[in-house]
């Protein structure tokens, strides 16, 4: 019988290995971060919205609304601005949001803004109800693709068409978004 001499020998870590690694995954982990906290920013980086209440927002909002679909009702409100990447994320609660605002008989406008006294940043929405009263402004959602399972506009509305009735002005949230 024939012994075969051939061990096999197995590959030794060395500390070079261990560098390589340690680099590459500090390297990885940095640029993640680096590329996360580009696309998170907060929606009133300026604070345009300090101090502003659902009244003033309102009377702001006013010739959005009357311009083109004077006394009409309820009213949904998306604003977006030209070129902003962000507005892709949005699109799913955009999606969702008609929905439901064209089931129970709101108005839908799409208003296209280049710079704005009170809106920080895009994409955002109001929803407004018959008497002209912000029950929700601020983004569709937030976090790093303003996730469909974050929507704050979502909730809002539908707990108006179930009765339930908030002046909701979003100033904190960080997500994808434009600056007006």
């Amino acid at each position: 019988m024939l012994v075969s001499s051939n061990r096999l020998t197995k590959p030794q870590l060395t500390k070079l290995h261990l560098v390589i690694v340690i680099v590459w995954l500090s390297f990885t982990v940095a640029a993640f971060v680096y590329l996360v906290s580009e696309k998170l920013v907060s929606f009133d980086l300026e604070s345009k919205l300090a101090g502003i209440g659902h009244l003033q927002l309102a009377t702001a909002l006013k010739p959005y609304v009357e311009s083109v679909l004077p006394g009409k009702g309820n009213t949904v409100l998306h604003f977006s601005t030209p070129d902003c990447d962000c507005q892709q994320y949005s699109a799913a609660h955009i999606e969702d949001i008609n929905k439901i605002a064209t089931a129970n008989d709101f108005s839908i406008i799409e208003v296209v803004i280049n710079e704005h006294n009170f809106i920080p940043a895009t994409p955002s929405v109001a929803i407004i109800d018959l008497l002209g009263e912000v029950i929700y402004f601020g983004p569709y959602g937030q976090g790093l693709a303003c996730s469909k399972t974050s929507g704050y506009a979502q909730t809002m509305l539908n707990n108006f068409v179930k009765g339930y009735k908030a002046n909701i002005i979003i100033k904190e949230a960080k997500g994808c978004y434009c600056r007006v």
